[in-house]
């Protein structure tokens, strides 16, 4: 070692680091491998679909900033939207309670926006383009990601939507700008975060991120703790005080804050401390802290911009001088708690389910009386516009006292009257019987075979939807008919003279997933049926299968219910190569109403189960060359919803 006398230690350390290569080797790697590993994880998931297809990338499943909006909209909407989960709760109350104990670990060690700004930083800062934005200027910024705080907040609470999908950087480039992007503010975000961290210190993580802003106000504990426990004893006293007022109290409180520097001593728990006694003052720890606080002239780190990454430590050239609490072994804590803490986070968030919906239609005298029927695997039940819709149908049902539903699971619990309502009856209402024709029958076949047969796990439409591709695909089967029982009464049609034994049957029926295409793309379904009965075989003829499987169309109009049947005539037409046509049977219908003597159409069969139509009029409104001549016009006016006519080619054609 090369002594250089008459020099302090100061200056032997210095000379050291600048001439000798004795620079002090980073011990910081648990944070580049988070944040490469976090990086990795979202190029993998976007990967994912490319080789399956039924794989669904949510990028922002364990967001916390989404889960800390999901649940305050769920406390105050009792509702969560399909784009909130519980998943995001859990990581959003973990993240809470992290800054409490911690600092701000999700934006030192796994938020990507914060890493790529980070990176784009250093390359400014080779290019030697970028600066430190200080003074003013700095100060007026800082107000930018509360007030984009207070706007996200208020939206989301007022649509149930995250209303931060807009204008996400993050979840704009992972999604390819889906549907829930704006592209003008997702755009202005983008730019901000590359040229803005190019050319000035971490500008959107400062200046722009409304989670920063959030986690400001996490750190100062205290004024957060004040500010929510004063809003919930207003509200326990009776004063009706909107969440605005305290969500605008805790935004412009957490500014007014960080300008001033004013901030609990006990809060976070942990942070970096500075040894004075030896302290050389080079200045290392300064120039390397991404948020630029001076660290070198602070006793203990407090700054509001502090994330515990600690970076200052792996640079201090004096062993000890820079550290967690004091301690140096605490100092590996930040990054084994950012680890642990999502690992709790996701763990937790598998084990719960918050309710999408969650409606109680009576009050608690009421509903303290209610039992609940719960029902699992009801398909149609995905999203939160699928549960209001649920909740609309069940709603008029005299008995059923309220709903919930668990989109993630495909659940839903109905609180219901014992005194007018059972279990069974519910199960019974939840049912929907359908029928369907798979296939035309081939010319010259002149019996059916009919199956019954019981399957378990058979809910809802979805379910009739698929055992219908099950079916087409792997038999010759003709139709398809459920009625409610418990399990599912299910009878298949066959062509009398297709065989297929029982088990090869039942093998169908329970096989466990269905693979379709959609939009060019396969997607495979779990199935999950289970034959309880053995099925039972029963031949009819062709005449009874066609009705069976008959459904027929009935639309009735002008006043049809205050007509006496004397005085209504009714004209009947085949309806031949009309049936391709049936999917806009509405048009032709709505056509038809604009003659105000024809009061019903409908659709049936005759004695050789051929179809018909049938139009019935009123003789002293209208007669019957005026309704054959409405029934083939050359153009079709029908009504739209709003009022307005609309006009299209009449594409029907009948005969006399």
């Amino acid at each position: 070692m090369i002594s250089l006398k008459g020099e302090t230690k100061t200056d032997q350390i210095l000379f050291e680091y600048h001439f000798m290569s004795k620079k002090p080797k980073s011990t910081n790697w648990p944070r580049p491998v988070t944040q490469w590993g976090v990086i990795f994880a979202i190029v993998l998931i976007a990967l994912i679909p490319k080789f399956n297809n039924n794989f669904v990338p949510d990028f922002e499943a364990y967001c916390p900033f989404g889960g800390i909006q999901a649940l305050g909209s769920y406390l105050l909407n009792q509702a969560l939207s399909c784009t909130m989960t519980s998943a995001q709760i859990a990581m959003g109350i973990i993240m809470m309670l992290a800054v409490f104990v911690f600092s701000k670990l999700f934006c030192a060690y796994i938020c990507p926006v914060g890493t790529i700004s980070e990176w784009l930083f250093i390359l400014g800062d080779k290019l030697n383009v970028n600066i430190t934005i200080k003074g003013v200027a700095d100060k007026v910024l800082r107000s930018l990601k509360y007030i984009l705080l207070f706007i996200t907040v208020l939206f989301t609470f007022q649509s149930n939507e995250l209303f931060c999908k807009k204008f996400d950087p993050y979840y704009a480039i992972t999604t390819g700008f889906s549907i829930d992007v704006v592209v003008l503010y997702a755009a202005i975000a983008i730019v901000l975060v590359i040229l803005g961290s190019v050319f000035i210190r971490l500008f959107w993580c400062k200046y722009i991120c409304p989670l920063g802003a959030i986690s400001n106000i996490f750190k100062f504990t205290g004024f957060f703790l004040i500010v929510l426990a004063g809003y919930i004893l207003l509200i326990k006293i009776g004063l009706n005080i909107h969440y605005t007022w305290p969500l605008a109290i805790a935004c412009i409180g957490g500014y007014a804050i960080e300008l001033t520097g004013f901030a609990t001593k006990t809060f976070p728990l942990l942070k970096i401390t500075r040894n004075e006694n030896s302290c050389i003052d080079c200045q290392l720890c300064s120039l390397k802290c991404p948020q630029a606080i001076d660290v070198a002239s602070l006793k203990e780190v407090r700054d509001a911009d502090c994330n515990l990454c600690v970076e200052c430590i792996s640079v201090c050239l004096v062993k000890d001088t820079l550290q967690v609490n004091n301690r140096t072994s605490y100092r590996w804590i930040p990054a084994i708690a950012t680890v642990t803490l999502v690992v709790v986070g996701i763990f937790i968030g598998s084990l719960w389910e918050l309710p999408t919906i969650d409606q109680h239609w009576y009050g608690k005298e009421v509903m303290a009386k209610a039992e609940i029927f719960t029902q699992s695997g009801l398909k149609n039940v995905k999203c939160y516009g699928s549960s209001m819709a649920f909740a609309a149908k069940m709603r008029p049902v005299s008995g059923v006292l309220g709903v919930a539903t668990y989109v993630k699971t495909h659940k839903v619990k109905i609180y219901f009257d014992p005194q007018k309502l059972t279990s069974a009856r519910i199960q019974e209402m939840l049912f929907t019987p359908s029928k369907a024709i798979l296939k035309s029958l081939k010319q010259g076949v002149g019996e059916v075979k009919e199956v019954t047969v019981y399957l378990d796990n058979f809910f809802d439409p979805f379910d009739f939807s698929y055992l219908t591709r099950l079916l087409t695909d792997r038999t010759a089967a003709v139709g398809l008919v459920t009625e409610y029982a418990c399990p599912v009464l299910v009878k298949i049609y066959l062509p009398g003279n297709y065989d297929i034994s029982e088990s090869d049957l039942i093998s169908v029926l329970e096989s466990k997933t269905l693979s379709f295409m959609v939009a060019e793309h396969e997607k495979t379904v779990e199935l999950g049926y289970k034959v309880s009965k053995a099925p039972v075989f029963k031949t009819i003829s062709k005449d009874e299968y066609s009705n069976i499987l008959f459904r027929p169309y009935v639309a009735q109009f002008n006043g049809f219910t205050k007509y006496d049947s004397s005085a209504v005539k009714a004209l009947k037409f085949p309806m031949g190569k009309n049936k391709e046509n049936r999917a806009k049977l509405n048009y032709l219908v709505s056509h038809l109403s604009n003659n105000g003597g024809i009061i019903e159409f409908r659709t049936l069969l005759n004695e050789k189960n051929e179809e018909l139509v049938a139009i019935s009029y009123v003789d002293s409104l209208t007669n019957a060359q005026s309704v054959f001549q409405t029934l083939n016009n050359d153009t079709l006016i029908f009504n739209n919803r709003d009022g307005s006519k609309g006009r299209m080619e009449n594409i029907f054609r009948f005969e006399e």
